[in-house]
């Protein structure tokens, strides 16, 4: 069976990176619109300044690569899979860190 070209590691390290990113704008753009606020309050106040919800934040902002996750794990590229769930395990202690 021959691999797919971007079934590397480092591929599924930068889609895990980039995943949370598009998690974290994806729950701040539902927040946003469920507040009547800003992008930038969001960032500032809600999400750097504000102990509380940090944690959850970060651990919502996953979720998004708990998907990607799946579905790579489907088309059987599984060191792309190693490189997200890297990304999910090293966010796990930060959004404890931070809880």
């Amino acid at each position: 069976m021959e691999k797919h070209k971007f079934d590397k590691l480092y591929f599924g390290l930068i889609a895990g990176i980039l995943g949370a990113l598009v998690g974290f704008f994806i729950f701040a753009t539902g927040w946003i619109l469920a507040n009547d606020r800003s992008m930038n309050y969001f960032i500032n106040e809600v999400f750097l300044n504000s102990e509380l919800f940090k944690s959850r934040i970060i651990s919502v902002s996953i979720l998004f690569d708990v998907l990607l996750f799946f579905l790579v794990i489907r088309k059987e590229w599984y060191n792309f899979a190693k490189g997200i769930l890297a990304v999910v395990i090293v966010s796990v202690p930060l959004a404890l860190y931070f809880y």
